[in-house]
């Protein structure tokens, strides 16, 4: 993986009133899903809503808006985007957990849920500028990007062991690649399984590219991208998998055509 350069004013300005419900947050993450996270079974969905140093969290029944649960937190958490077409991340596999994150502060705050009852089950702090990425399928690790302390428009992908309670040694780079890109999430897509999480960035007078991330053995790469022609608004390039899950498909975010497929890293 290749750490990146991300144009934050530009993606604010052209990102926020494109997509609807959500809040930017400073650092390498497209900010909160004011609108939350579904369950696995798409039957509850779960919201924080940070007010007045407090943050609100509540589980609902889609079916006819009930409020399940509710719990109030100290400070200021919010469920996490992961790209800008409006994926939000946080929620294990299994459902069970819940991962919430602060944003632009000099010690950036997690803390994991549990979604039965709200009530957290760990809480962690790390010094300076922190962005939720992704989660392994089992829940265990973390998947964070961390900005560098040389320029604060770099970052890394860094890996945090739950279990352990400590970041794993190292950045997870793509080792063929290693230069510093620019770029920002426009769209994720998870494997069926849950092991990959692939992330179409595009870039200013650059070529797009995929992020491809193995979560369960922490490795990633990165596909560029040859679109024929240049579509009108890159940031409305969305990624999707084919059916039987071996195809990588760029579609066109305005009217859905297929602009591009690559085979998806296995």
């Amino acid at each position: 993986m290749r750490s990146r350069v991300l144009t934050f004013v530009t993606i604010a300005v052209v990102v926020a009133g494109a997509v609807a419900g959500v809040a930017i947050a400073a650092g390498p993450t497209p900010g909160f899903a004011e609108a939350g996270v579904l369950s696995p079974n798409g039957l509850v969905r779960y919201v924080a809503v940070p007010r007045a140093g407090k943050t609100f969290v509540k589980a609902t029944r889609v079916s006819d808006g009930k409020m399940l649960r509710s719990r109030t937190l100290r400070g200021l958490y919010g469920v996490p985007l992961v790209a800008y077409d409006g994926t939000a991340g946080g929620l294990t596999r299994d459902g069970t957990r819940l991962l919430l994150e602060t944003a632009g502060a000099s010690t950036t705050r997690f803390v994991v849920l549990s979604t039965r009852s709200l009530k957290v089950q760990q809480s962690l702090a790390l010094p300076g500028i922190w962005g939720y990425d992704a989660l392994s399928p089992d829940g265990k690790t973390v998947f964070l990007t961390q900005v560098t302390s040389t320029d604060p428009l770099h970052y890394l992908v860094r890996a945090y062991d739950l279990s352990a309670h400590s970041l794993v040694a190292g950045a997870i780079v793509d080792k063929e690649e290693p230069e510093a890109m620019t770029g920002y999430p426009a769209s994720r897509v998870a494997s069926a399984d849950g092991v990959w999480a692939y992330t179409l960035y595009t870039r200013p007078g650059a070529k797009p590219f995929i992020h491809a991330l193995n979560t369960r053995d922490r490795v990633a790469h990165c596909i560029d991208l040859v679109l024929k022609g240049t579509p009108d608004d890159l940031g409305s390039l969305r990624v999707t998998l084919s059916r039987d899950g071996k195809l990588l498909v760029v579609r066109s975010g305005i009217d859905g055509k297929v602009l591009l497929t690559v085979p998806a890293p296995k």
